[in-house]
């Protein structure tokens, strides 16, 4: 509250308590309050909607820079995002005691993965995504075993003979001069 307002504010609340007979000067300082709560309120409704405009922006980066700088295509990188929310409870946007909220799931899934694309130290990251270090491998180590579970069954196999037979045949194709 500003010194202009707090004054205003004691003053009204003195004069309240008192039993002054002067309603008029009482009027106007509850006119006043009101002016001042009504600026207060607008003010505070600009920065909410200044808050909800920057929540429409578009995408950060264009898809040629998500793909060098992630190493995979965006809709790929959220369906990675999806399928961990979905399945590690860590995973999922907390509050704490405070209502703060804490990282949010891109962060934390955007942290592994610079680690381990960028064969980075979790200090690196740190920096950047502002995360803690033992919050970093914390996540490194959640993405590792949730992409496993989830992952390992489709894509963390060992080649069958008709996966080779079918590679070398692509390969032959691709290679024929």
């Amino acid at each position: 509250m500003s010194t202009s307002n707090s004054y205003l504010f004691t003053s009204f609340s003195s004069s309240s308590s008192s039993s002054s007979s002067d309603s008029e000067s009482d009027d106007e300082k509850i006119v006043t309050l009101l002016g001042v709560y009504e600026i207060n309120n607008a003010s505070m409704i600009q920065i909410l909607q200044l808050t909800d405009r920057s929540k429409k922006r578009g995408p950060i980066y264009s898809p040629a820079t998500f793909r060098r700088r992630f190493r995979m295509r965006h809709p790929l990188y959220l369906r990675i995002l999806n399928a961990i929310e979905a399945h590690d409870p860590y995973f999922v946007q907390k509050q704490d005691t405070a209502h703060i909220l804490g990282l949010s799931p891109l962060q934390m899934m955007t942290s592994a993965m610079r680690i381990l694309s960028y064969r980075v130290t979790v200090d690196a990251v740190d920096d950047n995504i502002r995360i803690e270090g033992s919050t970093a491998i914390q996540n490194l180590q959640h993405f590792c075993n949730s992409v496993i579970e989830i992952f390992g069954p489709k894509y963390l196999r060992s080649p069958t003979s008709t996966d080779i037979a079918r590679l070398l045949v692509i390969g032959e194709v691709r290679w024929e001069v």
